[in-house]
């Protein structure tokens, strides 16, 4: 009965092994087919497009965003240096105001005002 029963296994693996086999080879043709096909290639086209609009986007938003970073340096140039101006002619204004109360308190103290 040993004999009955390993003869019976080898059988039964030799059929798994053909079945495997042939399982195999259909995948291998399916995804041949697959990636040949009409629909694949489309899709693949379409991908390479994709991808070269977005290497084109990319490259566009980056030269806009170097334009935008240098107007707004330029703009804080500017805004600086109206902000210098104005302080110095706070300054200006703080001066003459000290001179004006200086008169004042000199004309109060004279009994002038």
């Amino acid at each position: 009965m040993g004999a009955v029963s390993s003869m019976n296994l080898l059988k039964m693996w030799r059929e798994e092994k053909k079945k495997r086999q042939e399982t195999e080879g259909e995948l291998t043709i399916i995804k041949g087919i697959g990636n040949n096909s009409p629909e694949m290639k489309s899709l693949k086209s379409e991908v390479e497009a994709l991808k070269q609009q977005l290497h084109t986007d990319r490259e566009n938003y980056q030269k806009e965003v170097a334009l935008v970073r240098e107007d707004a340096q330029v703009e804080i140039l500017r805004l600086e240096k109206r902000n210098s101006e104005h302080q110095k002619l706070n300054g200006e204004l703080q001066e003459k105001l000290s001179q004006y109360e200086d008169k004042a308190a000199h004309y109060r103290r004279k009994a002038v005002l």
